[in-house]
């Protein structure tokens, strides 16, 4: 990876390894979960809560950050996918006009 990254300027190994291994190996899947991978995340998420390279490992093409990514914003039993309420337009406005784009304080 120290010479592919010398060949890229600006990009070190362990960016150009991350890059290949995450995103650009032939063996990543890039099409829409299907339903029975949505399941087996749930699954193995109860066994394994967090492990995202543990639970990559069980779910063919699926990267521990893809695994993650899915299960944070599709999966996650404690999100809320109903409409925003008014009120809660308010209080992201208003967080943001206190922090800026700060969203980690939000």
């Amino acid at each position: 990876w120290k010479t592919i990254a010398e060949a890229i300027p600006g990009r070190t190994n362990k960016a150009c390894r991350k890059r290949w291994k995450h995103s650009l190996h032939p063996s990543i899947k890039k099409t829409p979960w299907e339903p029975e991978e949505d399941e087996l995340l749930l699954q193995l998420n109860a066994q394994h809560p967090g492990r995202w390279a543990l639970i990559a490992n069980h779910i063919s093409g699926r990267t521990d950050d893809a695994c993650a990514k899915r299960y944070r914003e599709a999966l996650d039993p404690n999100l809320k996918k109903d409409d925003w309420t008014k009120e809660e337009d308010e209080r992201l406005l208003e967080g943001y006009s206190r922090h800026g784009a700060a969203w980690g304080k939000i």
